[in-house]
């Protein structure tokens, strides 16, 4: 990039430099000094060891950039604000330096006394660098004695690591006089071959190792200072951002900080994670403001901060998102208003299902759900009634499409801008909703707990209504776990797979799992529930709202349970939640969703269809009186007839209806006949005779018993279900 010098190095000795100098300043969003002792024993003995302890990335200091970051000088080092350097990742381990090689009068992190950090010299020249490296505490009186008595660390033959840090060549000094102690004691030149080794390695570690930096340029915007800060800082990302605003602020009388404390307790402990609920707010405000929310883009919060931006035709110019400390306070209350209104819309059971926090299949969702929450609640959708539907779209679409499980601040953006199109235009569908109904869903393999669409399918459930096996009423949603249908006992002793499978669990508390389930199969417990059940038509209808259908029941139900069993119930329950799932994603036609919802209504919507199709095709062939040549006679008859005793119950009905009205009243086992009548006409669009006859039959076997309310064999189920997709797939086609 523009305005970063190319990677450089310095030996440890010019660090030390500057270290004494003072010259790097820590920036008041830096976290503090966390390190604890043997860490910085561990690094000095990298650097000795010739090990690469990582680069460090440091901004050349300007007096307005050390102002607007509040700098601070590193752990225990005087404040003279002349720093020429302000670190921007590096921190831990030049405090570590300036503690080992300054000895600073202030106690250690989070300790009651200051530090010595020693060389022991004889293992250092026997390269046993696990011992030679140590540090002693000070309010030991005889550590003291040793820190302050030259003498008495040649007797031992310990180096304090704080002599590098007094002068230049004050550790050389120490060496001649170590040379001229051991010389008494051993005569002279006894100390001579031992000093010159310790001059050849302190010589060697001081002047030959080298620590890389990058040094970006003064002039650097901010906000590309935050977006390189962000970037490179693998450790805390989320609260580091946080505190980089909250200091990029506060020249601007604006307490990040104290503003979100003071919101934590409103959330009623319905956020996902405190320490990232303080980014999802700042990320609502920047989508709201510029659509974009990675963190580079944060800095635009700032007031009177200018953004360029491009408007074509090479042509670029300055805007300010946000005026002042009173904008800003105005977008940060609405955006956490927001934020917990989308909560409650997210953590109803009825709503989105996430009735704790982690079964949130991504939290990461929470700035988008409510940035699009606050647009939709524009006036310029208000005759658009849809929205709401389209906003649940979008959010099944997301989980199951995976969209939020990487690269999430892009996601936003993309989704913010098509969601507002989709609000307007039905045609332009939102890239993943078209993306997700694509989707093959294979959710057998789904068993580890902390899957998005692991949690996703425990959330359907729950909005599903799932009852209590107990009650027959709906929960304690604040008790359900999601247990065993068939127990995990005997899927572990027979060796299944799956038998963790979202496919075999199901939202049920603690209670009933010990009351009813008791680790037995359910061929014993829903025995038992049908026995004890006032109706057994009850307890189908409560292990429905569970996905569980009347066929995976039976199945359940068998009396040698055995691992075929098993599979074909998990087969059966897959169906039924890959059915809900379609609903959600809007992979279902309307007739599909007409069908789960009321199979009854959903004839009556086919039935309407299908007199509209059979209207129009025979006015466009035969005029808009085909009544008297186009309909069979004793067709004609029967409806004429049916009129008559509807006019003799209703006197004030037209008795001159349109050939369209006299449509309404023909029967499903009639339809047929018309088409039949005039397959001239009608070939086209139902290719064989033979084949549109065994449609219409099929959907006449699942009229009768839907419409008496008798119960429907499986294959009548499915063969009516599928004609009726095929029939009303034709006459939207044409």
């Amino acid at each position: 990039m523009k305005n970063i010098e190319t990677p450089d190095k310095k030996h440890l000795e010019s660090i030390i430099s500057d270290l004494r100098n003072n010259s790097y300043g820590i920036p008041d969003f830096q976290r503090d000094f966390e390190w604890n002792p043997r860490d910085v024993t561990e690094l000095i003995k990298s650097i000795f060891e010739d090990y690469y302890i990582g680069t460090l990335l440091l901004w050349k200091a300007s007096r307005k950039n050390i102002e607007y970051l509040s700098c601070k000088p590193i752990y225990g080092a005087k404040d003279d604000g002349k720093f020429q350097h302000i670190v921007l990742d590096g921190q831990q381990r030049l405090s570590a330096l300036y503690y080992a090689f300054f000895s600073p009068e202030k106690n250690f992190p989070r300790k009651k006394s200051r530090y010595y950090y020693v060389i022991y010299l004889d293992k250092l020249l026997e390269d046993n660098y696990d011992e030679a490296f140590d540090y002693i505490n000070s309010s030991y009186r005889k550590n003291s004695e040793l820190i302050e008595n030259e003498e008495l660390q040649f007797e031992r033959k310990i180096f304090p690591l704080n002599v590098f840090g007094k002068r230049s060549h004050a550790w050389s000094r120490w060496l001649e006089n170590y040379e001229e102690y051991w010389d008494k004691k051993l005569g002279k030149g006894g100390a001579k071959a031992e000093r010159n080794a310790l001059d050849e390695i302190f010589e060697s570690i001081l002047n030959e190792y080298y620590i890389s930096y990058i040094e970006l340029d003064r002039e650097i915007e901010v906000d590309k200072v935050c977006d390189i800060f962000q970037r490179i800082n693998s450790t805390g990302l989320d609260l580091n951002i946080f505190d980089l605003m909250n200091a990029l602020l506060r020249p601007k009388e604006i307490k990040l900080k104290s503003l979100w404390e003071k919101e934590i307790a409103g959330f009623n402990s319905k956020l996902p994670d405190t320490d990232k609920g303080k980014i999802y707010a700042l990320q609502t405000m920047s989508i709201l403001r510029q659509v974009y929310c990675a963190p580079k883009f944060l800095y635009y919060l700032i007031p009177s901060s200018t953004k360029i931006i491009k408007e074509g035709a090479g042509k670029f110019k300055k805007v300010t998102l946000i005026d002042s400390k009173e904008d800003f306070m105005d977008l940060w209350r609405s955006s956490i208003a927001e934020m917990k209104n989308a909560l409650k819309i997210i953590t109803n059971h009825s709503d989105f299902g996430v009735i704790r926090d982690k079964f949130f299949p991504y939290p990461t969702m929470l700035p988008i759900i409510t940035a699009i929450n606050i647009e939709k609640a524009k006036s310029i959708y208000s005759k658009k009634k849809d929205v709401e539907e389209k906003l649940r779209y979008w959010y099944w679409s997301s989980i199951f499409a995976k969209n939020y499980s990487s690269s999430v601040e892009s996601q936003m953006a993309k989704d913010f801008l098509e969601m507002k199109k989709w609000f307007l235009d039905d045609e332009a569908i939102p890239t993943v909703a078209l993306e997700a109904r694509k989707l093959n869903f294979d959710l057998r393999r789904e068993d580890n707990q902390s899957s998005a669409i692991y949690k996703a399918i425990f959330c359907i459930l729950i909005r599903g209504g799932a009852l209590d096996f107990i009650s027959y009423e709906a929960p304690l949603y604040s008790e359900l776990e999601d247990h065993h249908i068939v127990p995990k006992s005997w899927g572990n002793k027979n060796k299944i797979d799956s038998i963790n499978s979202i496919l075999n669990r199901t939202p049920i508390s603690d209670t009933t799992n010990k009351k009813v389930i008791k680790d037995r199969l359910p061929n014993v417990y829903i025995k038992e529930m049908l026995k004890q059940a006032k109706k057994e038509e009850d307890v189908y209808k409560l292990l429905e709202t569970h996905l569980i259908s009347r066929k995976a029941v039976s199945i359940l139900l068998r009396e040698d349970f055995k691992e075929s069993d098993y599979k074909e119930f998990i087969k059966e329950r897959e169906e039924a939640i890959v059915k809900k799932i379609k609903q959600l994603i809007g992979a279902q036609t309307e007739l599909e969703n007409a069908i789960d919802e009321n199979p009854n209504q959903a004839l009556n919507f086919f039935e309407k269809k299908l007199r509209d199709f059979i209207d129009k095709v025979l006015s466009k062939n035969y005029g808009a009186n085909y009544w008297k040549d186009r309909i069979p006679g004793d067709v004609k008859a029967t409806i004429e007839k049916r009129m008559n005793i509807e006019l003799k119950k209703n006197p004030f009905m037209d008795a001159s209806s349109t050939p369209r009205k006299k449509i309404d009243y023909i029967d499903m086992s009639e339809y047929f006949t018309v088409i039949r009548y005039n397959w001239d006409i009608f070939e086209e669009y139902f290719n064989t005779r033979e084949n549109a006859s065994m449609h219409f039959n099929n959907i006449c076997d699942y009229r009768n018993p839907e419409k008496h309310a008798r119960e429907k064999h499986n294959v009548v189920r499915k063969f009516g279900e599928a004609s009726l997709e095929w029939v009303v797939s034709i006459i939207e086609k044409k």
